[in-house]
């Protein structure tokens, strides 16, 4: 037993040197994390800052225009924007090749320049450029350049008001959006929380790994705390509170706030360690490349694209304020997609000319295509949510709604999540993906339902555990640097002894 609580205490003790620190810098980054996000271009910004468009004189389908330019990859996104004043095409292919294509002409846009970058940064937020980079490689600011689909190449333009704005030389159109004071706040939480620095998100499976292990260092040293703990645990005076044995104070605070901080803070570096994913435990909880074809009914095929888009818009413009267009393909039939914001948005068949326009899909189509995803499985559940759900929900209310929910009786119990609006399968959720949402989300942010949506409640718990945290991790921090001190001048000690035992032999040696 006295083996096994001292290699605890060891445990404890130098993980804990190692990373006091970063646990206090956790914490702390936690609370900003309340309130901060980490700085991306959203869709629905995105749409505030983009200017009413006309799409009358975009009289080419999408085939038309590929036909012109002999483009012969297939196709994974079409979006139709604009440059300027002028209607685009903006097209992704599976192979990851991205190209601009004018809609009125099929010239492809050249490889933007300077000048044309300078221009869209102007009209995005009105302010001078103090400065244009070319970056070949991802900056601080770019971490989320894969989620929100651009290439890493692009122009970095500093603007006078303290902006960097970000425009894509392949799509031709502002990318990132970062203020000074964006950039101030992800400095205090996100940048910190998740070890973010850019040399090393530049190298993803490197920063994955730094994470999930420093993670698992943490929750061995908070075991070993909580053991440590219980094993101190002392009632000398039934009529006192008090349990530490510890007559130092910093010895005897650190054991009182780990001892009821210590659960919590373990809880909250296992489910930091499950938001990576570690060691792929989970499946996806998106749509496979497979199932995405299959859902569309085959990739995405312009040729099917054959009302063209001037027509389409004399139709959606009557109900909506343009400001994109997408190409989708559902059940091996093509549509466009009309965006005014992410929450108004219009469908429109794209191969009837008498169409007419439509807000949402009919739950009973896509209810039968997710049969034909898992023709074996009964259906067990189908419901149109019209408010969140434990598994689809938003702190902030951006996500869409309605969302059909479809419960099928397979041996994973899938639960897939689809968009009435776009027909796009939001979550594809199983047992691992709920059991990961819990241990993940539900240990770190604690957005249960009847806790998450109860604010300031929720703003009061988080924060008390959180200065809880920070309490036991500094007084760690200042024990680690009382050990090191205590080192430190046994050191110097020792060395000076030993150059003074020196120093007398040789005067010895030369009597």
């Amino acid at each position: 037993m006295k083996r096994f609580t001292k290699a605890v205490r060891l445990i404890h003790r130098y993980l804990g040197f190692a990373l006091s620190l970063i646990f206090l810098i956790w914490f702390l980054s936690g609370i900003m994390m309340m309130y901060v996000s980490y700085p991306t271009l959203k869709s629905h910004q995105k749409f505030q800052q983009t200017a009413k468009i006309d799409w009358s004189t975009c009289l080419l389908t999408p085939a038309e225009v590929l036909d012109k330019t002999g483009l012969s990859d297939s196709i994974k996104s079409i979006r139709l924007g604009m440059v300027l004043n002028r209607p685009v095409y903006r097209i992704i292919t599976l192979q990851n090749r991205h190209l601009s294509l004018y809609a009125d002409s099929a010239t492809v846009l050249p490889y933007g320049n300077e000048a044309l970058a300078r221009k869209l940064a102007q009209n995005w937020t009105k302010a001078e450029v103090r400065q244009v980079e070319k970056l070949t490689q991802i900056d601080q600011w770019m971490a989320a350049h894969r989620y929100q689909g651009y290439l890493p190449e692009v122009y970095r333009l500093k603007m006078n008001d303290g902006a960097y704005i970000y425009v894509s030389p392949f799509s031709n159109e502002v990318v990132q959006s970062v203020t000074a004071r964006q950039r101030f706040l992800a400095w205090l939480g996100p940048i910190p929380h998740w070890i973010y620095p850019t040399f090393l998100i530049r190298q993803r499976p490197v920063w994955s790994q730094v994470v999930i292990w420093i993670s698992v260092m943490g929750c061995m040293m908070c075991l070993a705390g909580i053991g440590m703990g219980f094993l101190r645990f002392t009632r000398k005076n039934p009529d006192s509170l008090a349990f530490s044995p510890y007559k130092k104070r910093w010895f005897r605070w650190h054991h009182y706030t780990g001892f009821i901080f210590g659960f919590f803070a373990f809880t909250w570096v296992l489910s930091g360690l499950f938001s990576m994913s570690p060691w792929n435990w989970a499946p996806s909880s998106r749509l496979s490349l497979k199932e995405t074809e299959q859902w569309m009914g085959g990739p995405l095929n312009p040729t099917l694209f054959t009302v063209t888009p001037a027509h389409a818009f004399q139709k959606l413009s009557n109900d909506l304020t343009i400001k994109e267009i997408q190409l989708i393909q559902f059940n091996g039939k093509p549509y466009y997609l009309a965006f005014q914001d992410d929450h108004h948005t219009r469908l429109l068949l794209a191969n009837q000319t008498g169409a007419e326009p439509f807000e949402r899909f009919d739950s009973g189509t896509i209810e039968q295509s997710i049969r034909t995803l898992h023709p074996q499985s009964p259906v067990l559940e189908t419901k149109i949510l019209t408010a969140y759900d434990d598994y689809y929900y938003s702190k902030n209310g951006e996500k869409r709604l309605p969302i059909l929910r479809v419960k099928l009786d397979t041996p994973e119990q899938i639960w897939y999540y689809v968009d009435l609006k776009t027909s796009q399968v939001v979550y594809k959720h199983q047992s691992l993906t709920r059991l990961e949402r819990w241990l993940y989300h539900g240990l770190h942010s604690l957005d249960f339902s009847f806790l998450f949506y109860r604010r300031p409640l929720w703003d009061i718990t988080l924060i008390a555990l959180l200065l809880g945290g920070m309490a036991a991790s500094s007084t760690g921090l200042v024990l680690t640097y009382k050990w090191l001190k205590r080192k430190i001048s046994k050191a110097r000690k020792a060395l000076t002894s030993s150059s003074k035992n020196t120093v007398d032999k040789s005067v010895i040696n030369s009597n």
